[in-house]
């Protein structure tokens, strides 16, 4: 398992939630559910163990199969930066660039 793969604990110092989250396998996202005062929540990350980026905060317990699609229609992400393995012929994200490095 990469760290990708691996669930976030909430004492990471890069996990602004401060609850576990756990990994969408075959993307960078993670996701946790939450029951807030306005009720049930699902919220969503993209990054690693070392860096994560606040994506979005759902309504409902989202199913995590459907995480993905949500994140990519109403949030705007593009596939090549949520996917681990991405589809040939779509551009890799600048960490994997080795000109950028």
């Amino acid at each position: 398992m990469t760290s990708s793969q691996t669930p976030i604990h909430a004492t990471n110092a890069w996990n602004p939630t401060g609850r576990n989250l756990q990994p969408l396998p075959g993307t960078r996202l993670y996701f946790t559910h939450a029951d807030a005062l306005s009720g049930p929540r699902t919220f969503v990350l993209l990054g690693d163990q070392h860096h994560l980026t606040f994506v979005g905060d759902l309504p409902e317990h989202v199913a995590p199969a459907e995480l993905r699609s949500i994140v990519l229609a109403q949030f705007g992400l593009y596939p090549h930066l949520v996917d681990l393995n991405l589809a040939p012929g779509l551009p890799h994200p600048v960490a994997d660039n080795p000109r950028q490095r």
